[in-house]
């Protein structure tokens, strides 16, 4: 006959097996690992005074610790090295997982500086006005007062070495008018020049858990920075700007100390860890390597210099990797908004992108507070470049009464004031009136609705714009214009004929339809 305290010693030995045996179901491999080694020892010392309950609980613990770190480290740590010469990734890991960005954020704002600046719609002198917003932004930082400015060259550098943030959002509402509306444009540009998995949410990296990217995306932003804006990229091997009677050295220690290594910057955010994108060139060889999630700048930087150093090893010397253009053209597949439009003066608004899959450990970070301000004056809108003189066809001759219904039509449905009238028309007779009248009408006015790298999405972009705004537009030319921008080629998408006023009136509610435009006379 069995005892009662064998039967209890059973019961309790089966219970404590179950739970054994659901722990270990949950474990992975390493923890399965940990608790082999463990178990014995835990059991014997803890198992024989208080049972199987605190014996588990203290192997759980032991085993469950180091894993629980090593997963968070994971959730953060990516790396890539990329062979710019072939275009080859070398070696990887974690390169397509999302990360947070911090400010390496600053990379993209730059590329759409430079973008601008090479369309002349931006100089290296142009003024940056320092709005409350900007102002407000946390450091690191150069401490402007509202109402402060910065020429962009002087903004490009403090980018550059000590990643200021008010000059950040100062770029982004110079550009676009204010940092949200900057942040869809730095979206929809990352999509076009190849970034699948990137999401930005500001224009300094600051943190926002809906701003992601990956390290393969940062090897496209930096590859695509150095073929696309090469004489500009050179700024970036910038190591200390001087502004204010202060000098600042840039956070990028690579610089000056790794051979080769000509840039590009540097990111942290507690929930990113230490992010770092270089490049180095050294005998005939090229390559861009990222690292995300160091635990500090020093370990960092150690490990990036392993990384280029073993990349370098495998890079080749041999350059068959064709350097991208701006913006490849695309077929146009129908007659509306083109799918994608490669520069940052696009007329229509898109959507933003859908988000990337999010990290692998959702890391909870603060997001930086907005400050509620006055209204500010409008930002300074940023000059077109002038058009290059075009040979154009003649222009035909319309009725006077079509540009004024229009405007009624326009002013009706938009509130504006009316503008006057222009000259009645002259007699069938009167050559001089006639062709006076012929020129008010027409205007010497153009309205730009985008600029791109090939005729047809000038043309389809035409098309899409004229045909959602079609009350506005009828009757006035469609004009694709071309300009050479180096070894490049843009076409501009543009209506032309317009007076002062009307082109004035008409861009307003196309605005208003949330189609960008801006107004320039005809050279």
């Amino acid at each position: 006959m069995v005892s009662r305290t064998e039967v209890l010693r059973f019961r309790r030995n089966r219970y404590g097996h179950a739970l054994l045996k659901d722990a270990l179901a949950a474990m992975t491999t390493t923890d399965r690992d940990c608790f082999k080694r463990f178990a014995p020892v835990v059991t014997a010392c803890v198992g024989a005074v208080a049972g199987w309950m605190l014996s588990l609980a203290a192997v759980v613990v032991i085993c469950a610790g180091p894993a629980q770190a090593a997963d968070a480290k994971q959730a953060k740590y990516a790396s890539i090295a990329y062979d710019a010469n072939t275009g080859d990734t070398l070696f990887e890991t974690f390169a397509s997982d999302t990360r947070y960005p911090a400010s390496l954020t600053k990379i993209m704002t730059l590329y759409m500086a430079f973008d601008l600046i090479d369309k002349n719609r931006l100089s290296l002198d142009s003024t940056i006005p320092v709005s409350a917003q900007a102002a407000a932004q946390p450091p690191s930082k150069l401490g402007f007062e509202v109402g402060d400015k910065i020429r962009l060259i002087d903004a490009i550098k403090a980018l550059v070495t000590k990643s200021a943030n008010d000059v950040a959002v100062a770029i982004a509402e110079k550009i676009a008018g204010s940092e949200e509306a900057f942040a869809r444009l730095m979206t929809k540009r990352a999509r076009e020049i190849g970034m699948k998995n990137t999401v930005f949410k500001n224009a300094s990296g600051l943190p926002d858990d809906g701003q992601v990217t990956t390290a393969r995306d940062m090897v496209t932003l930096a590859m695509r920075l150095q073929d696309d804006f090469p004489e500009h990229y050179k700024l970036f091997a910038t190591r200390y700007f001087s502004y204010g009677g202060k000098t600042y050295k840039n956070h990028n220690t690579l610089l000056g100390t790794v051979q080769g290594v000509d840039g590009i910057k540097t990111g942290y955010i507690r929930a990113s860890g230490f992010n770092l994108v270089s490049s180095v060139k050294r005998d005939g060889k090229h390559v861009i390597a990222v690292v995300f999630g160091g635990k500090t700048a020093r370990s960092r930087n150690t490990h990036m210099r392993s990384i280029i150093a073993r990349a370098l090893k495998q890079a080749s010397t041999r350059k068959t990797r064709k350097p991208l253009l701006i913006a490849k053209p695309r077929p146009v597949l129908r007659p509306s908004l083109p799918t994608q439009k490669p520069v940052i003066d696009q007329a229509i608004e898109v959507g933003r992108a859908d988000p990337p899959p999010e990290p692998r450990q959702t890391v909870r970070i603060a997001k930086v507070r907005r400050h509620d301000f006055l209204r500010s004056p409008a930002p300074e809108i940023i000059p077109p470049a002038p058009a290059a003189p075009q040979p154009v066809a003649a222009d035909r001759g319309r009725a006077p009464g079509t540009l004024q219904d229009q405007l009624a039509a326009l002013l009706a449905n938009s509130g504006i004031a009316d503008v006057s009238r222009g000259p009645e028309q002259g007699s069938a007779a009167d050559e001089g009136g006639q062709q006076q009248q012929v020129e008010s009408v027409r205007g010497s006015y153009i309205i730009q609705v985008g600029a791109f790298s090939s005729q047809q999405e000038a043309e389809a972009q035409l098309r899409a714009v004229a045909q959602r705004a079609d009350q506005i537009l009828t009757g006035y030319d469609q004009r694709t214009e071309t300009v050479a921008k180096g070894a490049r080629t843009i076409y501009r998408a543009r209506f032309a004929g317009f007076e002062s006023n009307a082109a004035t009136a008409a861009c307003t509610e196309l605005r208003r339809r949330s189609i960008d435009c801006f107004v320039t006379r005809s050279q």
